[in-house]
């Protein structure tokens, strides 16, 4: 995920920032930051539940490989959990197994003592204060980001329309399965994206403009993002100037969807919220669409994307065409 724009001074400047790089505050993570240039300019950023010991190796391969290929000159690794004795050695093996990036800062944090790699690090550690009113969240919040308390939340922002609704949604959904399919039965694959765009262009308009739309045009958007085609030319709409508005349409959605129509708008979803930098995101859509469909290709598809750390930057039309054929 790409961080935003902010001059850490010190370890608790980073540590107080971690929460504007993923939106919402990690804990019991492992979390690698590339930088480049002089100034070690802050760039990617992964994070990753803090492993059992035995999976070191296998966290560090991970975490060196992500940084080699998204360009990363030097390193920051910095764990935060409330098992010192677990985070320390991690930090430490992955600094040692960086290869040709540059460890820069190594750290690791309980709620509120951090320790360094430094070999002349106090073996008490030492107090900082993590809050919400440091300044990396005051300017985050201020240029519209949220951020949730943990990734919990996140999982339960992204998360199907549940209860007495559902029921609704899904009786809804019925209803206008079969109106569209009565559609798509008369035409020609080549002609639905122009019936779809005609019936409900307008609905997607709103929707990606923040406007208030009703149910049941979110359940007919839903539909009609099931069928390949449609969905494939909503998914050429997706760019890296819309993706954030992208991203919250295709969740909208999905969320309102029956669960055997989710799995299209979960991975636009998903490849929006990738595109905008947001790879926790991207990954809960994604896992989502694979939980529903296990077979649905283009959920493979990012999840290979997000498990090799491709970056956002290196996508044009003609990877979303090749990745279409695919």
């Amino acid at each position: 995920m790409t961080t935003p724009r902010f001059i850490a001074h010190d370890i608790p400047d980073l540590l107080n920032a971690l929460p504007t790089m993923f939106g919402f505050s990690p804990h019991e993570s492992i979390v690698a930051i590339g930088t480049s240039g002089d100034r070690n300019r802050l760039g990617f950023s992964m994070r990753l539940d803090l492993p059992p010991p035995a999976l070191n190796a296998l966290v560090t391969r991970t975490m060196a490989s992500h940084l080699v290929r998204q360009g990363a000159e030097g390193a920051i690794v910095l764990a935060v959990s409330e098992r010192p004795e677990v985070a320390g050695p991690l930090v430490r093996a992955v600094e040692r197994g960086l290869g040709p990036v540059r460890p820069l800062v190594g750290a690791w944090a309980t709620r509120d003592r951090y320790w360094t790699t430094f070999e002349d690090d106090d073996p008490a550690g030492h107090p900082y204060e993590l809050s919400g009113h440091h300044l990396a969240i005051v300017k985050a919040v201020a240029e519209g980001q949220e951020i949730l308390p943990d990734r919990a939340a996140l999982e339960e922002r992204l998360s199907s329309v549940g209860g007495p609704r559902r029921r609704w949604l899904d009786r809804a959904a019925d209803v206008v399965m079969t109106q569209v399919a009565a559609v798509v039965a008369r035409h020609p694959d080549e002609d639905l994206v122009a019936l779809a765009v005609r019936d409900v262009g307008d609905v997607v308009d709103r929707l990606l403009l923040g406007h208030d739309v009703t149910d049941a045009d979110v359940l007919r958007v839903g539909v009609w993002a099931s069928t390949t085609v449609v969905r494939d030319h909503w998914w050429e709409q997706v760019r890296r100037d819309n993706a954030k508005g992208q991203h919250q349409l295709w969740t909208h959605v999905a969320r309102h969807a029956p669960a055997s129509l989710a799995p299209a708008s979960w991975c636009l979803s998903a490849f929006a919220a990738w595109l905008a930098g947001d790879g926790a995101s991207a990954l809960i859509a994604a896992e989502r669409a694979e939980a529903i469909d296990p077979e649905y290709s283009m959920a493979g598809l990012i999840l290979e994307i997000l498990e090799n750390g491709l970056s956002p930057e290196t996508w044009s039309w003609r990877s979303q065409a090749t990745a279409r054929s695919r």
